[in-house]
């Protein structure tokens, strides 16, 4: 299908979103399949540990350059910056688990156990076997998670940094300006990237919790700045890269629920 899309057809508010549709999308058929398109359904966000002797090859990292559009992609696989930005990437995370307002963002999306993803399939799957006995036995809930000195908190902090501390690459975005255009741009961008590397049976998982902006955040949103965009514009994406297990599709909404037809 040949799409023709009009960003914001009523106007925008620069600082918020209103009621104004976000864009208007016509469809039409006689389209040229677009090759990363066969891979959607293979794409995830890988978030488990990925393999630390297998490298990223230098012609993965070259292709990603080539699918962006509208944002400058760059990547690195050197051993020097990798580790620079698994630092950095580590500390993004311990501060956001550490700010309560943030942290408390991510939990009160936790679904845990079958019966809360099925109902609300757009949050983190807590799912499969070990979530569903330990939900059972409430040693894991969300009152637990918020918890620092309980054993769920603490194990799910060392599985996210030790996720963090194995990448083997970094990929990141970015926008001269950052106009919910340019926004929008990225997002679309980071699906051709992220098809890019699922085409290379490469692993990606974002870290964008430097990219954030809340004042516990500014000194590593400016850090991270400094490094992937010396010469100004905005990081619009950071992930990891690597190999990693293969992993079940996420829960989604239907289409239906989320998609309205007119005309």
């Amino acid at each position: 299908m040949a799409t023709e899309i009009e960003l914001f057809p009523s106007g925008i508010d620069p600082k918020k979103l209103d009621a104004r549709p976000v864009a208007h999308v016509r469809f039409a058929t006689g389209a040229t399949p677009d090759p990363l398109f066969q891979h959607v359904m293979e794409r995830r966000s890988l978030k488990e540990t990925f393999d630390t002797t297998r490298t990223v090859p230098d012609d993965a990292l070259a292709d990603f350059v080539t699918v962006a559009r509208a944002t400058d992609a760059q990547a690195t696989n050197l051993a020097t910056q990798v580790a620079d930005l698994r630092q950095l990437t580590r500390e993004a995370l311990i501060i956001e688990i550490e700010t309560p307002h943030t942290y408390k963002e991510s939990v009160d999306l936790f679904r845990i156990g079958h019966k809360e993803v099925s109902t609300n399939p757009d949050g983190i799957d807590f799912s499969g076997p070990v979530f569903e006995a330990m939900h059972l036995t409430r040693t894991f809930t969300r009152s637990a998670a918020l918890d620092a000195s309980s054993v769920a908190f603490r194990e799910g902090v060392n599985a996210v940094l030790a996720n963090a501390d194995t990448a083997m690459a970094h990929l990141w975005q970015v926008t001269a300006q950052n106009t919910r255009v340019d926004q929008i741009a990225a997002g679309r961008d980071w699906m051709r990237l992220h098809l890019a590397a699922t085409r290379r049976g490469l692993g990606v998982q974002p870290l964008s919790q430097a990219l954030q902006e809340y004042p516990e955040m500014t000194d590593l949103y400016a850090q991270v700045h400094q490094k992937l965009a010396p010469g100004g514009g905005t990081v619009q994406m950071l992930a990891r890269l690597g190999y990693g297990p293969e992993v079940s599709q996420s829960p989604r909404w239907p289409l239906e629920a989320k998609i309205r037809a007119t005309g």
